[in-house]
């Protein structure tokens, strides 16, 4: 017997984080980057129009759900949804939106948004969020009107991020204003409109001034979390006071001031327990004279980039531009700020941009009116290691970049997924991490109690043998140099094939020419007892795993070789096993007539024994008369004996006269003796 084990069906592991909900980006003029192959893929469906602030969803399997500028929200067919239209966001804000999953519905979506004023910043309508619900309009989504632009704080700058809590049941959401952060957490109780707030440096003055536009610069620039969550990055284009234009009344002069007068970047340590906000750290400041707009993390979460723009008051325009840097600090350093190296810089034209982790673990920087994307090819390597290249990633033709590109839940980013797979009772099932970390520890439990020790592990690649049939979730503890963070993946392990001892071997009468009829099918009973499972017969062991060219007759199967093997596919819904056994064809016994009456009646016209001609074809046929003269000989050729004489003196075509007559039939066969006997010829 030749015994398989084989799944019915191999279940690629869904990866254990959201990653691929960020799997679709649209910025810009009718720019957009599809994310979905594991490469960026330049497109041109989408319908943006924006000068800075995006969101884009999709849902964990990477297939877009709907994207906005923070004023129009447009669904996966890019059309504006049903009430769609209005939001309280402004394309002219850093981040004018976010779009977070809500925790108690999988078809419910809070669209999070922050308003700007070019002219009055004061005359901005703050943070607001509306709800958008996937299961209207066809599955493509609607904005709920009676859930529209709820108003949670009535002014704050252009910034949004968000991230995963702590006990991964929901998520925060942060802005900032002045010296102020804001973290609203959103759990499947709804959202908890009384934000945690967290008083710390910079005071980020909103001035007043009656200058249009002198207001907004320092209100501008991007916040970031890392993916793990314990840190927060933010950039302040500028950080100017009320007093420095007491008295200006020349709008460029004023204006040039306000660009020009250099931002703050720090760094803080974020508790995605509590929200609080907390340790700010200053790695620019207004003294070294750069305005910060773009930040983001690497993939591995161990350094920190952001880009920076060096510009000259004019008196001709808003601002001389010098040049545009990208510096990067290690945050395992034991001094963050003396880390910094600037790992690239030009002045080839407008810097200021945003800066953004894709699924492919490179950071991608829009700079202003460009037909492509500067690119970060390796942020997880030190210094000019990274590899910055100017517009190394070239948009669909008419497609323009301006300042920003879209934000997401940082966890989304989180570079890191178990794989594995959905298998059958009874397997070793192997475990990997796919990720770009460097990874120190890792700790597995794989949520099954009753395996005892062997329910944890800490190989990087370790395997588990489930003690029962069932849903599990398999958690991963991971720590890296910089970060410690867990990660999930749910596994199902089916219910196996049942299977009996049985005989291994069928056996069945040659019927001529080495051939047998089998019913294979007689075989089901005895390999198991369950009536709900599906057999399928092959004659190979490639057939069988592959499920094709199955046998079409079992039930009156003719065999190909005296001995040949079958294979039998045995399967539920989710498993299968394959069986093997023989069908042997054997040489069954011969059953002789002692009687011949040749008239030509059709009934005993010839000697007859059946099993006998193309069964035993070596056989040989001798028939003696009562005295023992042979009057006729015989094989597999001649065929039976019909009364007349074919050898010795008196043989001729006529019947023989009425008699007893012997016969010695030599079957010619191992171990099986002559036959001998009379036959009565009347």
């Amino acid at each position: 017997m030749k015994y398989l084990y084989f799944l019915f069906f191999f279940i690629c592991s869904a990866f254990a984080k959201a990653q691929l909900e960020s799997s679709y980006w649209y910025f810009g003029i009718n720019s957009g980057i599809d994310f979905t192959s594991g490469n960026a893929v330049a497109i041109d469906d989408g319908q943006l129009i924006t000068g800075e602030g995006c969101a884009t969803i999709s849902d964990s399997f990477g297939n877009l759900l709907f994207y906005t500028d923070g004023s129009l929200i447009y669904n996966a067919n890019h059309v504006i949804m049903p009430n769609g239209a209005g939001l309280k966001g402004n394309s002219s804000s850093t981040s004018s939106a976010i779009i977070v999953p809500f925790p108690g519905n999988s078809n419910l979506y809070y669209v999070f948004t922050v308003d700007t004023d070019d002219l009055i910043y004061r005359n901005t309508e703050g943070l607001h969020y509306s709800i958008v619900d996937m299961s209207l309009n066809n599955g493509t989504g609607d904005v709920d009107p009676l859930n529209k632009n709820i108003n949670l704080l009535p002014i704050t700058s252009e910034k949004l991020t968000a991230i995963t809590n702590a006990a991964g049941n929901g998520f925060w959401i942060i802005t900032q204003f002045e010296d102020t952060f804001y973290s609203y957490e959103l759990t499947s109780s709804g959202l908890h409109t009384s934000p945690v707030s967290s008083q710390v440096a910079p005071f980020i003055e909103l001035i007043n001034s009656t200058v249009t536009n002198v207001d907004v610069a320092a209100m501008r620039g991007y916040i970031k979390i890392n993916a793990r969550g314990n840190k927060l990055a933010a950039a302040h284009f500028s950080n100017n006071t009320t007093e420095e234009f007491s008295g200006i009344t020349n709008v460029l002069n004023a204006r040039s001031r306000a660009y020009t007068n250099g931002g703050e970047l720090y760094l803080y340590d974020f508790d995605n327990a509590t929200g609080v906000v907390s340790n700010p750290q200053a790695l620019l400041t207004r003294s070294d004279g750069g305005s910060i707009y773009g930040v983001e993390f690497s993939g591995n979460g161990q350094f920190l980039y952001a880009e920076v723009d060096y510009m000259n008051p004019s008196t001709t325009q808003i601002f001389d531009f010098i040049r545009g840097e990208i510096v990067q600090y290690d945050l395992t350093a034991n001094n963050i700020a003396n880390s910094v190296q600037v790992v690239h810089q030009d002045n080839i034209t407008h810097f200021r941009g945003a800066l953004q982790l894709g699924l492919d673990n490179k950071i991608y920087h829009s700079r202003f009116e460009q037909n492509a994307l500067s690119v970060i090819n390796n942020p997880n390597i030190p210094g000019v290691g990274s590899n910055y290249e100017y517009n190394a990633f070239p948009l669909s033709p008419n497609a323009i970049a301006w300042f920003g590109l879209p934000i997401f839940v940082q966890s989304f980013l989180l570079q890191a997924e178990i794989q594995t797979m959905d298998h059958c009772f009874g397997k070793n099932q192997g475990f990997s991490l796919n990720t770009t970390l460097d990874i120190v520890s890792i700790n597995w439990n794989f949520d099954d109690i009753n395996s005892g020790i062997n329910n944890f592990s800490n190989n990087l690649n370790p395997t588990h043998l489930f003690s029962s049939p069932g849903n599990y979730t398999v958690t991963a503890t991971i720590e890296t140099l910089v970060q410690t963070f867990t990660i999930t993946q749910d596994v199902t392990v089916f219910n196996n094939v049942q299977i009996n001892d049985y005989n291994p071997i069928m056996e069945e009468c040659e019927i001529g020419l080495d051939s047998a009829i089998f019913d294979l099918t007689q075989m089901s009973d005895q390999i198991t007892n369950d009536a709900n499972l599906e057999f399928s017969f092959f004659e190979s062991e490639t057939d069988a795993l592959e499920n094709t060219n199955q046998i079409l007759n079992p039930n009156s199967y003719t065999n190909l070789y005296v001995t040949q093997e079958i294979y039998v596919r045995i399967s539920n819904l989710n498993c299968f096993k394959i069986v093997s056994f023989k069908i042997v064809t054997t040489l069954c016994g011969i059953e002789i007539f002692n009687i011949i009456t040749p008239d030509g009646n059709g009934f005993n016209d010839t000697f007859t024994i059946t099993g006998l001609y193309d069964i035993y074809d070596k056989h040989k046929m001798n028939i003696y008369n009562r005295y023992g003269q042979k009057i006729w000989e015989g094989n597999n050729t001649t065929g039976p004996w019909d009364g007349t004489s074919n050898t010795g003196l008196f043989h001729s075509n006529a019947i023989l006269p009425t008699g007893t007559y012997f016969y010695v039939l030599e079957l010619n066969e191992t171990n099986i003796k002559p036959e001998s006997g009379y036959v009565y010829l009347r």
